[in-house]
């Protein structure tokens, strides 16, 4: 019937748009995630603290850790004159211990990973918006204090 033939234009017509603004926001994630890709923070390790326990130098960043905005880490970066602070533990070797490198890796990793999400999660906001999406309030897990 005329009325059926209708309904399946309709139908038709709907899918069509559907598949449209399916291939659009296909092609604008792979271009956000591209540019994620190419967009790089760096997460430092404290200022005066090496894992916590206090060395590292003035400015902060004894050790560097670079990610991309797809929260991979891209380098590692350790200052050599990190290596060689005194220490309440070792002021006669004047030479960091395994713990206090370890710890300020893990404080630079911990920083670059979240400066890393917070561009993600600006990001996707951002194509939600374009697409006329529900901007989500997170993509990152909510993290528990301990």
């Amino acid at each position: 019937t005329t009325k059926e033939s209708v309904e399946m234009m309709h139908r038709t017509a709907q899918m069509m748009k559907d598949h449209k603004r399916s291939q659009e926001a296909a092609e604008r994630t792979t271009s956000m995630m591209e540019e994620l890709s190419s967009i790089l923070v760096v997460g430092k390790s404290k200022a005066g603290k090496g894992g916590g326990l206090g060395i590292g130098d003035k400015r902060g960043g004894g050790v560097k850790v670079t990610f991309n905005g797809e929260q991979r880490p891209t380098a590692v970066e350790v200052d050599p004159n990190f290596l060689f602070s005194s220490t309440p533990q070792n002021e006669s070797e004047g030479v960091i211990t395994i713990e206090e490198l370890n710890g300020a890796i893990l404080e630079a990793m911990e920083d670059g990973y979240e400066q890393s999400g917070k561009l993600m999660e600006e990001k996707i906001k951002g194509l939600y918006g374009q697409l006329g999406l529900p901007r989500e309030p997170s993509i990152l897990p909510e993290q528990d204090d301990v």
